[in-house]
């Protein structure tokens, strides 16, 4: 089985100068997004102690390497509490992302904390001290950058998460895992939301997050290759690919329907590829 790797969550990046400056608010924002997003996340928020019957693990149906595969996750959780601070940091003037992080925080905690509940009922503790040594600190990544690796972090862990769901021979744990999965679906949708919402504040950024996207799907489908790539300038064969030219073009109508000219003058082989695909 596959483990997870912190480097799926996070990784650090050059960009454009200006970056930074879509954290910042503008005055043709008339509603919060987070107003929206609260309620949705809240009608689809579970209880920890209410949706999960501990009393009901089998142990005996896992084996020594699942238990150490719920350890790994319930560790790599933590990485959220680096997170939360890099955004309430580098989007420190924008009241409204900063408001969804404190609701992301939460949920992403509370997903740490019902892995670290089953892993005690199994007798398998975590000890206090052990936390901070569980924490990542990677750079700053500017915030255009850290919201399209967060949107397709959390695509991938929801993915993985499902995988996980259906394989393991535990059923307390199989459900945690979808609920686990199903948090992380819902915010991939929430951070594509707000990365919308930067390209709309800027559309110059869409071609460097569509660099980027290119890059982040590569790394998912070949991760040897991905430690070698360059994020600034993607293969010629990936970028004439079929596979990779129709998922391209969904991530740009996803972000910004009417801006396919940018695209086209920013990554010009992507016009020829698509042609020949469509």
């Amino acid at each position: 089985m596959a483990m997870l790797s912190f480097s799926d969550k996070y990784f650090v990046c050059q960009s454009a100068p200006w970056a930074h400056a879509l954290a910042a608010p503008h005055r043709d924002d008339r509603t919060m997004l987070y107003d929206q997003l609260f309620v949705s996340m809240e009608r689809a928020r579970w209880d920890l102690s209410r949706d999960i019957d501990f009393d009901a693990i089998e142990a005996a149906r896992l084996t020594p390497r699942w238990i150490d595969t719920v350890r790994e996750v319930c560790a790599f959780q933590l990485a959220s509490l680096r997170a939360s601070e890099m955004f309430l940091g580098g989007f420190r003037t924008d009241i409204d992302f900063c408001s969804f992080v404190s609701v992301w925080f939460y949920e992403e905690m509370e997903h740490h904390l019902v892995l670290r509940k089953y892993l005690e009922h199994l007798g398998e503790t975590v000890e206090e001290t052990e936390l901070p040594r569980l924490r990542v600190s990677p750079d700053e990544a500017p915030a255009v950058d850290a919201l399209t690796l967060r949107f397709f972090g959390e695509q991938r862990l929801a993915q993985r998460y499902a995988a996980l769901a259906a394989t393991v021979p535990e059923r307390v744990l199989g459900r945690i895992f979808t609920i686990l999965a199903a948090g992380e679906a819902r915010h991939a949708a929430a951070y594509a939301t707000y990365l919308r919402r930067a390209v709309e504040r800027q559309p110059a950024a869409l071609p460097g997050i569509l660099r980027l996207a290119l890059w982040t799907m590569r790394g998912a489908d070949d991760p040897a290759a991905a430690g070698a790539a360059d994020t600034r300038r993607a293969p010629a064969s990936l970028r004439e690919d079929r596979h990779y030219i129709h998922r391209m073009q969904g991530l740009c109508r996803l972000l910004a329907p009417d801006a396919m000219i940018v695209v086209e003058e920013a990554l010009p082989a992507l016009r020829t590829a698509a042609a020949g695909a469509l």
